[in-house]
């Protein structure tokens, strides 16, 4: 045969060849080898590793809708960063955050009556006093007729010029005025000795402390309404925190406390929650807490920022990572480890309170159950994405081409 006779026969085998190949491919019926080498060199491309809905472990009404179960190999675990975490019983401890303020609790200083400072016997802030000693003198015009009519009435009851014992009524009305202005009752019974009223009217400390603020300087006039010294017994100081609305229901007055400073060395303190706010601060959320500290050596100082927490014990109940949980605001979903490399999809009904780390289950899984708690989100990804890729497949026009019957009788001729 001649050559070019040959070439145009071979021409046309191969040509016939490509066309059968190309016809398999498209009706399901093989995949050129070019193609199925691309996909199985390339690195995280091998189609096995991913989604194998066949026999599942759930049934599909188990399942929730638009998720399926799927396969993971283990080195896609490992490129991804799967991690599992159990499902227990463990206790329930609400704890509250918050960060606070150390408070002195203070009594403020003043006077009863009025009049004009003559001498200071507290010279600064941080001096320490004790309970009655003198903190100023002032001279009172108020005090001194106070002591005159003291004494005047003391004279007509020792005179006996009183008959009908009205004038004793009236010495123990001008004595109990002078003690309602903190005067010391050995000092009254000084001037009723002496019969001479003194010019200065002495203010003492009602309690042992520390002067944490001084505003009275000499020959100054004051009245009743001025605080002259602030003092606080810093013995025992408060802590002043702030908790958020929700936290409410889980802080009771008694409740123990554990008070840590950054700033310092010094190891946690515990002190006990003694007063909760009645009212809710409208822009923060907010409500005001006061937890006593026992501030022995006097090393808390007021305006010393410190953390708080406060557990609230709440027994014991079924709990998972909160990591495990993904929350699509409609539900929640976690992936079950069914065997190796094999995650089913459930849904979670978990508790309105979070606990450290984790959440309480209260529907969906049980005791020991694995659960994962990293990488969950791209399986969720591939499940849901499988799920769809099966429906689309089940819906009219979308199922691939049917293979060949062959031709029909009527096309025989």
């Amino acid at each position: 045969m001649p050559t070019n006779k040959i070439s145009k026969l071979l021409g046309v085998a191969a040509a016939v060849a490509v066309i059968l190949g190309v016809t398999r491919y498209v009706h399901g019926e093989g995949q050129p080898a070019s193609a199925a080498g691309m996909t199985d060199d390339m690195p995280g491309m091998d189609m096995t590793t991913m989604s194998k809905p066949a026999s599942p472990s759930t049934t599909p009404s188990a399942l929730p809708s638009g998720y399926t179960e799927i396969n993971v190999n283990q080195e896609v675990q490992q490129r991804i960063g799967v991690t599992v975490g159990k499902v227990e019983q463990t206790p329930l401890a609400m704890t509250i955050r918050a960060v606070g303020i150390v408070r002195p609790d203070e009594t403020r200083v003043h006077l009863k009556t009025e009049g004009w400072v003559e001498k200071l016997f507290v010279a600064y802030n941080g001096q320490k006093v004790r309970a009655g000693e003198p903190m100023l003198s002032i001279y009172s015009p108020t005090f001194f007729a106070a002591q005159r009519e003291f004494l005047s009435a003391l004279r007509v009851a020792k005179s006996g010029l009183d008959s009908d014992g009205d004038q004793q009524t009236v010495v123990d009305t001008a004595r109990r005025r002078l003690e309602l202005w903190d005067i010391p009752k050995d000092e009254i019974g000084k001037l009723e000795q002496t019969g001479k009223p003194g010019k200065s009217l002495l203010l003492r400390s009602p309690i042992s402390g520390t002067v944490v603020q001084k505003t009275a300087f000499t020959g100054q006039y004051v009245t009743l309404q001025d605080d002259l010294f602030v003092v606080a017994d810093l013995s025992t100081v408060w802590m002043q925190a702030k908790i958020f609305q929700y936290e409410l229901a889980h802080v009771a007055i008694g409740m123990p406390a554990t008070v840590s400073f950054p700033s310092s060395s010094q190891r946690s303190i515990a002190g006990k929650v003694v007063f909760i706010d009645p009212v809710v601060d409208e822009t923060s959320r907010s409500v005001q807490v006061r937890i006593e500290l026992p501030n022995p050596h006097g090393t808390l100082l007021p305006g010393m920022f410190g953390d708080v927490v406060i557990s609230h014990a709440m027994g014991s109940g079924l709990t998972i990572p909160t990591s495990a949980v993904i929350r699509t605001g409609e539900r929640d979903i976690a992936f079950r480890v069914v065997s190796a490399g094999r995650f089913a999809p459930v849904v979670v009904k978990i508790g309105p309170t979070r606990f450290a780390d984790r959440f309480e289950v209260l529907e969906g899984l049980k005791a020991g159950d694995e659960v994962v708690t990293s990488g969950n989100f791209l399986i969720d990804s591939e499940s849901r994405l499988e799920a769809g890729a099966g429906s689309m497949a089940d819906m009219p026009g979308m199922a691939g081409p049917a293979k060949s019957e062959g031709p029909k009788a009527s096309d025989k001729k």
